[in-house]
This record gives C-alpha cells, structure tokens and sequence, in this order.
C-alpha cells in the first residue's frame, strides 16, 4: 500500500510538471501555436510523457484553464472570510486576485486564450467544455457583482452598476498578468505590497466618501 502511494504521488507530481510547462508554452505561444511537442521539449521529456496524462492539446488546455480558475476562486473564497463591510471584503479580494495574477501568471494568462477560444475559435467542437469553463469564470465574476452590489446595501461603497463595476475592476486586475513581469530580487512583501497598492487605486474610484 505504501510503495502505490508514493508511486501515486509520483505520478501527480509529474502530472503537474506537465501542467505547468504546458502553462508556460501557451504563455509564450498562445493557443493555436503551441503543440504537444513544444509541451515535451519544455519540460526536456518525450511526447510519451505528455500523452500519458493528457490525450490531446485542447485537454491540456482546458486543465491548465480549470487550474487558473480554481487558483481564483479558492483566494478570493478565503480572502472573505476575514468579514468586514462589502469594501473590505472587495479590497481584500482585488488583492489576492492581483496575486494570483502574479504569482501563477503562466496559468493565470490562459484565461484570456481560454475566452477568445469560446467567442472566436470552434467551440462547437469542444463546446460542453466551453460552456462549464466560462460558467466557472462567470460564477467567479459573481463575487465582485456581489461584493459591489453589497456595498451599494452597506454604504461603503458609492452609487454605482455592479455589473460594469465589475467588468471595469476586472479588466484592470486581469491585465496585470499581461504587463507584470518579475524584478531580479524580488520577494512576496515587494508583490504583497505592489497588490495592495494596485487594488487601492483601481477600487479608489468606487469608495464611499
């Protein structure tokens, strides 16, 4: 029993390994351009390697996809259980989302691609797929809805549309994984603090005064 445990973690773990080469090659080649092949030379493997855990490109991509999601949901999950008025929460939920952006930016990148696939590639023939991962990125959009719509209830945050909020706040945190690129020495109290000062200026604009 023991040997097939630690057999089965081995296979996780190189199971991740793939994951996260595959992460960084769609990163650096998008979608359309990157091949299983390109997922094996990365991670310094055969193709064999990549098949075994993954039977074809679009599976690839869509557990890279899951994974970035499931990043999201679980930060932003932990992040409001501290309590607090609906800015509160919001502040500490941009800023573990400008985290996450940071810190798993290869995933987090597949977000976009994973969003163009759906309303411009062929989603027809993958479109079950489509359908239940943007259900999760809309789902995770419904948090800050809430969390605006809350603040509008409370009166810590101004008048304002929840919905466009909320695409307007997300595009500005999305974009983060798109320009931030890692300084030579840098350590999680430089991003911790490069999150609080972004979330503080994309949110500053919707705080009750």
């Amino acid at each position: 029993m023991a040997a097939t445990a630690i057999s089965d973690a081995a296979s996780m773990d190189r199971r991740e390994e793939v994951l996260a080469a595959a992460a960084e090659c769609f990163m650096r080649r998008g979608y359309e351009a990157t091949s299983m092949d390109d997922v094996a030379e990365a991670l310094g493997a055969t193709k064999g390697r990549v098949y075994h855990h993954f039977r074809s490109k679009p599976e690839l991509f869509f557990e890279v996809y899951r994974r970035a999601m499931a990043i999201l949901v679980n930060g932003a999950a932990a992040a409001e259980e501290g309590g607090g008025s609906a800015a509160e929460r919001l502040e500490r939920v941009s800023r573990i989302h400008v985290l996450s952006m940071m810190e798993t930016q290869t995933f987090q990148r597949s977000l976009t691609l994973g969003a163009d696939l759906y309303r411009f590639g062929n989603a027809g023939v993958h479109k079950a797929v489509l359908e239940e991962l943007m259900d999760i990125r809309r789902s995770y959009e419904d948090v800050f809805r809430r969390l605006f719509a809350e603040g509008n209830a409370d009166g810590s945050l101004g008048p304002l549309d929840p919905s466009l909020a909320m695409r307007t706040v997300l595009g500005a945190l999305n974009w983060v994984a798109i320009w931030y690129s890692p300084q030579p020495g840098e350590t999680r109290a430089h991003r911790e603090r490069l999150a609080e000062d972004i979330a503080a200026q994309v949110l500053g604009g919707y705080l009750a005064g």
